[in-house]
């Protein structure tokens, strides 16, 4: 019986997800940004087979031409907090719409008799008015 093993998947591949390499691994070295600060080191420490992942070389990086100051990276500045909102119309609108259908769904249950089409032209309708109403009051409100 043969087993589909999907369009990237040979038949040479192992079932398994996590394939193991045993080859051993170095700690990732980079300058400092201070030439006189001291480079901490890292300490690799052996918790076991790794991964395998792909890498893409992407070629070589250009070099910064003389003249061009380095480029350094910086910390962007925090961004400020904001301003605390209500709870939007729409949200409020919606909420009230799955509960008047959830409570038809329960009179329909116990046996009450309604016209579901029209029940929903009408539910619809006053949804429409909500967020219109909803939304002209959030605009006087903003404007004070």
């Amino acid at each position: 019986m043969a087993t589909d093993r999907g369009p990237d998947r040979s038949p040479d591949t192992p079932d398994t997800p996590d394939q193991t390499d045993d080859r051993p691994t170095e700690p990732l070295t980079s300058a400092p940004d201070d030439p006189g600060a001291q480079e901490d080191t890292v300490t690799p420490t052996d918790t076991g087979p790794t991964r395998a992942t792909e890498t893409t070389d992407a070629g070589p990086t250009p070099a910064a031409s003389p003249g061009t100051p380095a480029a350094t990276a910086t910390a962007p500045a925090p961004a400020p907090a904001p301003a605390p909102r209500g709870m939007r119309v729409g949200t409020i609108v919606w909420g009230l719409v799955l509960a008047a259908i959830g409570a038809g769904v329960l009179a329909w249950a116990i046996g009450v008799s309604f016209d579901v089409e029209l029940a929903f032209i009408v539910l619809i309708a006053a949804a429409g008015v909500l967020l219109l109403v909803g939304s002209l009051a959030t605009m006087v409100r903003r404007r004070r």
